[in-house]
């Protein structure tokens, strides 16, 4: 049997190529199963029981859900804009929380979604809350967002540093809590903002799409080589 020399190359170096891509994405299946099972993990947690320290967040997931307690200082609220609600365009608030017992550390808390006119004298607490959500990295911005104008208290992205420099706020962390929950029951604003963490998980389809390929392109090698002299 005589086979061809350059279609059983490019067979075998093409099979070879797509039995990589397969690996590697069984590789990827096993890595983003372990991040989905820390995520879910993270729900089964009761949020109102689980303190947050400030400086840890799992290095692949990148919050945690639990509660922080402190006193707010409404004074140096941020309105980051525009944000949307259920098609509607307003603000979502930031406001500084001095972490009680953390000598002097302060986290910006997203309290959530509020509409252009709202009221920033209503829904103050006074005094130490506890306040229950999640605790993810600060948010990174595009060079598509325009920058702050901190003069004219005009706020497009969530710049830590930033708002630091701006309000004179010392020690402020680089990690922002999302409240899951609204801070006061019956209140209509802010509408909290933390949604459920999700990530798409399609390596199990791409890894049956690659070792399809590679036992497609052995079949048709077999069919228009092989099968031939076979017969013949």
């Amino acid at each position: 049997m005589k086979l061809p020399f350059w279609g059983t190359i490019f067979t075998i170096a093409g099979v070879i190529v797509l039995c990589i891509l397969g690996f590697w994405q069984v590789h990827r299946l096993q890595w983003k199963s372990g991040i989905l099972a820390q995520i879910n993990s993270q729900y089964e947690v009761v949020a109102s029981d689980h303190r947050l320290s400030l400086d840890f967040l799992p290095e692949e997931v990148g919050f945690k859900r639990g509660y922080i307690t402190g006193t707010f200082d409404y004074e140096n609220t941020i309105l980051i804009q525009p944000r949307v609600h259920d098609g509607s365009v307003g603000y979502h608030v930031f406001t500084p929380l001095l972490v009680s017992d953390e000598q002097g550390e302060v986290v910006l808390v997203n309290r959530g979604w509020v509409p252009f006119d709202w009221d920033q004298s209503k829904n103050i607490v006074v005094g130490e809350v506890k306040v229950v959500g999640m605790l993810r990295r600060s948010p990174q911005f595009s060079s598509f967002v325009p920058e702050n104008i901190p003069d004219d208290n005009l706020w497009y992205r969530l710049d830590t540093e930033q708002i630091s420099k701006v309000k004179g706020i010392e020690k402020i962390s680089p990690n922002v809590l999302y409240v899951e929950d609204g801070i006061i029951e019956g209140a209509e604003y802010p509408v909290a903002s933390a949604t459920r963490v999700s990530i798409s998980n399609n390596h199990a389809q791409y890894t049956f799409f690659w070792f399809s390929m590679a036992v497609a392109m052995i079949v048709i090698y077999v069919l228009r080589f092989v099968v031939p002299q076979v017969r013949s």
